[in-house]
């Protein structure tokens, strides 16, 4: 697993959206030390939980990319990126709770003509997220992701296709406020990917210490908060196929 990124410059004027980004950072690297991030084990070696890990760090490379793209002046690109973030992370999520073996299998497959066609076929994010709602042990980390599709898809697929959102901002600029809620969106995500590797990991201690989390960077993260993770919501209990 990869660490938290080196924090954006120091040197940097610190506006809001520089304290934004910074406080970003120090959420990152929080969330790294609470899953123990360079000695990071999951709950065991299988195709199910090695695929969901791997889409969760899928999801956080997303996340850090936005920050740079923002740092850098390119929120259009940014903001693209939050749609790749959460589709990420309901993969993940719904390759632990609700995925079938066969479709794990098709996940695990070597790359190939074949298995990526047979990977093509597996549900697509309105269908993963109607399979988690079907799943108690998913309610939580549903409830995010639902919201947050339901808050932003339609904007985002406009950013993602250079539609109107992005031909608007693109002329007119990006007020500072929409930057700031887009990386507290992004933050939420990152926050949600943390608490899936705690429970990815089976560590009630890990899940609190992310847990945690959601009231230290409270400010950092859209409102309303979601429910606390419960520390018995590990994935040792999530086995249901």
């Amino acid at each position: 697993m990869t660490d938290a990124p080196a924090p954006h410059d120091a040197g940097m004027a610190l506006d809001a959206l520089g304290q934004a980004l910074a406080r970003a950072d120090e959420l990152d690297e929080a969330l790294m030390s609470s899953v123990a991030a360079d000695q990071y084990r999951p709950y065991d070696d299988s195709a199910r939980i090695g695929a969901s890990v791997s889409a969760t760090c899928v999801a956080l490379e997303h996340c850090r990319a936005l920050r740079v793209l923002v740092a850098q002046g390119l929120p259009t690109a940014a903001l693209s990126l939050l749609r790749l973030q959460h589709e990420a992370l309901t993969c993940a999520v719904w390759r632990l709770y609700a995925a079938t073996d066969l479709a794990v299998a098709k996940l695990a497959a070597p790359l190939s003509k074949e298995t990526e066609a047979a990977a093509n076929k597996l549900p697509m994010l309105a269908d993963m997220l109607k399979q988690l709602a079907a799943k108690p042990a998913a309610a939580q980390p549903l409830l995010g992701l639902q919201a947050f599709k339901d808050n932003n898809a339609a904007a985002l697929n406009s950013f993602v296709h250079g539609g109107i959102h992005a031909l608007h901002r693109h002329a007119q600029g990006f007020p500072e406020p929409l930057v700031i809620g887009a990386l507290r969106n992004c933050n939420g995500l990152m926050l949600m990917a943390g608490m899936m590797l705690a429970v990815l990991a089976g560590s009630p201690p890990m899940v609190r210490r992310v847990s945690r989390l959601q009231v230290e960077f409270a400010a950092e993260l859209p409102p309303p908060l979601l429910p606390h993770a419960r520390a018995d919501g590990v994935v040792g209990q999530a086995q249901e196929h």
